[in-house]
């Protein structure tokens, strides 16, 4: 069972990028670059992770809407759920209408959202020299670095850039074909394609050895002074001349080498700026391009290679994007293929943690007017976006995360008091970074809180850290459960159970209401009991593992007794509504109501056997209905029930129809819909999360081995560096179901007795020496017991039962 891990992965292309979704991407966290790769005319769009245009010049705030609430949930007392969802409306629309001038509203009813925007461009101009050949241009995963190299009759070209981690800067350089000169022109411009107000000012100043970027925005989002963003880049000419042409640009001329030092800040204040400092910062790093990358890839690799991937796929064939592509559309997802999804992966979700989390587009994009403005949305994308950090090994990843949510948190109680009357706190559905404020007030959903505060107690879960569980997740977790002590609170059905109202399931209607009409607001959502089951769940543990809060648990505990039971609808499914008289409808791409499925860890085989039987049920229901609109993100979810659900057959068929249906741009970074509709990096950063919930499924004292693999397509592999529930890192999985085994080598944190399940049953485990290993089960059927001694590895061969 020999396999070979990679940590050689890098993206080739062929030719240059004609749309800027196919440019390839590289970054820090918080400043970005997509790299266009065009020999002579040469494009490098420059990004940041707080670069958006502030919409409106009031200062928002969140519609009140106690009355409006109260008035709805009289009306579906008496199930009028459309006429409630329309008082609903007009009240939010009154409320708005009331604090604002009616033109600074979309359509009359809510004010705008801010907007994702590219910085800058950085342009580069040299002369022709003949044909263009050998092309090529790729992107090393594992440095971070974009190269673009051709030849023409002068010789051999190279242009290199990567953003660096350690010194904050973007690093360009530029190389000459020996015995030729590096002649050419290089200009900062704007990035083309901005609305009216966006801007109030831009200025660009060129001098011999220094390009100079302002920018200041045109609202004010009710401050005293805009907020804006600057640039500066040092430019280093070696053996060469680089001075200014009439400050609209520089020449440079007879150089041997060109560096380009450029550094992007966001200003709290436009009229802050302060060009000086960065002009003295810049000086302060080498002019030394391999001491820069050096310096970034030992960074930058370290939290690449912390896991690694190796399906068997043929990486020797050396393919480019474009035949992988094309491979793909014809053959689906090869071991080549996923393999290398993967590993972009990984690198876009390290390129793309800053101080904030990934958005819709990562940190990259070339356009003022992206889909859904390119903010976050927290009912799939942002979920999926950091799925693969906890078990990924890539904390750095989970921390943009928490430090993200922890500050929009802040606004989180005034949603909840002006929206429900309520304490405790409730997010908003998709927005900006500026607040946490809710301006979508009639769109009442109230699970996101829940939902984000999840990936806080699941990374607990991963880490065992104590002190994380202490201070950052119970206080968020508290919040959330004193919000859905108030906003329950005298809601009851005639079974005496909480009736949760208004309540959403993102963003998907019933076919069906008790009493007719259309509207989305209904009672009883799945996935909000779920999330709330969740939080109140998650809250007693943590409390009981720290010898804290020991008189609110029976509180917690007796509402967890109240929440609705989840309901088994007439097809056999998990019902999306928890409510008589409501019925599902199967043809729409979310699939919230499985929940407790994924990402929560309270629906399995073995705990609640009807209920996973009846969310299979659900799964298929939505396959034969065609699941509405296709998107990457419907696909990727799906894929992770199916994990979750030990159902290879089903994953196997999301990850075919997505690598057949052309999500996948140049970059091999992927698209929201089919044919490369919308720049999006939904699957992009979920497909790791999809493999390592093939491969591994985990919870506190249990380890399930290649829970969902399609063994007739990944017939052998290897993977190493996950880290799973219980604190247990996987130190390497490789199995050969040709042979019917699997090794693994596994570290515990702390010392700890896990259940283990293989793909099929396990006949025997022993350890390398051949010596039996761990507890047998006494009826052949159940988990074999294995003691983990705390960090020490324990290697592990087990034979499994041959197929039939």
């Amino acid at each position: 069972m020999e396999t070979t891990s990679r940590s050689t992965h890098k993206v080739v292309s062929s030719r240059p990028a004609e749309r800027w979704e196919d440019a390839l991407i590289s970054g820090n966290g918080a400043t970005g670059v997509m790299v266009m790769g065009r020999p002579l005319d040469e494009t490098i769009v420059v990004n940041h992770e707080k670069l958006w245009v502030p919409m409106t010049d009031v200062k928002r705030d969140v519609a009140d809407m106690r009355a409006a609430t109260a008035e709805a949930r009289e009306l579906a007392r008496q199930d009028r759920f459309a006429e409630a969802a329309d008082r609903i409306m007009a009240r939010f629309t009154e409320a708005n209408r009331n604090s604002y001038d009616l033109k600074q509203l979309v359509r009359g009813r809510r004010l705008p959202p801010d907007r994702v925007h590219p910085g800058l461009h950085v342009r580069l101009l040299l002369p022709q020299a003949g044909r263009t050949d050998s092309y090529r241009r790729e992107v090393l995963l594992a440095t971070g670095e974009v190269v673009v190299g051709w030849d023409d009759r002068r010789g051999s070209w190279q242009r290199s850039v990567f953003v660096s981690r350690p010194h904050d800067a973007i690093v360009l350089r530029l190389r000459r074909p020996a015995g030729a000169a590096l002649d050419g022109v290089l200009w900062l411009a704007e990035a083309p394609g901005r609305l009216p107000g966006d801007i109030a000012s831009a200025a660009i100043d060129h001098g011999d050895e220094e390009m100079y970027f302002h920018s200041a925005y045109g609202r004010t989002s009710g401050r005293d002074e805009p907020e804006g963003y600057h640039a500066l880049g040092r430019v280093v000419c070696r053996g060469g001349r680089a001075e200014t042409i009439a400050g609209q640009g520089i020449r440079l001329s007879g150089a041997d080498e060109v560096l380009v030092l450029l550094r992007l800040e966001y200003l709290d204040r436009a009229g802050a700026a302060d060009r000086e400092a960065l002009r003295a910062a810049l000086g302060e790093l080498p002019d030394d391009y391999d001491e820069l990358l050096a310096a970034h890839a030992a960074v930058h690799g370290e939290m690449f290679r912390r896991a690694r991937l190796d399906l068997g796929g043929d990486h020797g064939a050396g393919r480019t994007a474009e035949e992988i592509i094309d491979r793909a559309d014809r053959m689906g997802p090869t071991p080549e293929l996923l393999e290398l999804l993967h590993a972009v992966g990984r690198y876009a979700l390290i390129c793309s943690s800053g101080e904030m989390p990934p958005t819709l587009m990562g940190i990259w994009g070339d356009t003022w007017t992206p889909a859904w403005d390119g903010r976050y949305t927290f009912d799939s994308n942002l979920n999926l976006a950091i799925a693969a950090g906890s078990a990924g090994r890539l904390p750095e990843a989970m921390e943009s995360y928490f430090r993200f949510i922890e500050h929009i948190a802040r606004d989180w109680p005034r949603n909840a008091e002006r929206l429900y009357g309520c304490r405790g706190c409730v997010s908003e559905l998709t927005q900006g970074w500026r607040d946490g404020l809710t301006m979508w007030g009639s769109y009442p959903w109230t699970g996101g809180a829940g939902w984000l505060a999840g990936y806080f107690h699941d990374h607990y879960l991963h880490t065992g850290d104590e002190a994380f569980l202490r201070d950052r997740v119970v206080p968020l977790l508290k919040q959330v459960a004193l919000f859905y002590e108030d906003f329950l609170a005298g809601m009851e059905g005639e079974d005496g159970r909480r009736v949760f109202y208004p309540s959403i399931s993102p963003e998907n209607n019933p076919s069906k209401l008790p009493r007719g009409g259309i509207t989305d607001i209904v009672p009883n959502a799945t996935s909000e009991i779920a999330i709330c089951r969740q939080v109140l769940t998650n809250l007693i543990a943590a409390c009981r593992r720290l010898g804290v809060e020991a008189e609110l648990i029976p509180r917690w505990e007796a509402l967890l007794g109240k929440l609705p039971e989840y309901r088994i609808n007439d097809d056999g499914a998990l019902a999306e509504w928890c409510y008589d008289g409501i019925e599902d409808n199967y043809a729409h791409r979310h699939n919230s109501h499985l929940y407790g499925v994924y990402p929560a860890l309270e629906i399995g085989p073995r705990k609640t056997p009807e209920l996973f039987g009846a969310a299979k049920v659900a799964i298929e229901k939505r396959l034969e209905a065609g699941r509405g609109d296709q998107s990457a993100h419907g696909l990727m979810h799906l894929a992770l029930f199916a994990a979750r659900l030990t159902d290879g057959e089903t994953l196997w068929r999301m990850l075919d129809e997505f690598a057949r249906s052309r999500f996948l741009n140049r970059s091999l970074i992927g698209s929201h819909n089919p044919n490369l509709r919308i720049y999006n990096l939904d699957a992009t950063l979920a497909i790791p999360a999809v493999l390592m919930e093939m491969l591994v499924h985990s919870e506190p004292g249990l380890l399930h081995l290649l829970p969902a693999l399609p063994a007739e397509h990944l017939p052998r592999g290897r993977v190493e560096g996950l880290l799973a529930r219980g604190a247990v890192t996987i130190e390497s999985l490789a199995w050969d179901m040709g042979a019917a085994e699997l090794t693994v080598s596994m570290r515990s944190a702390a010392a700890q007795t896990v259940a283990l399940l293989g793909p099929r049953r396990i006949l025997s485990l022993s350890s390398p020496d051949g010596e039996p290993a761990g507890q047998p089960p006494a009826d052949g059927q159940e988990p074999w017991r294995v003691p983990l001694p705390a960090g020490r590895t324990v290697e592990l061969r087990a034979s499994l039962e041959a197929t039939a």
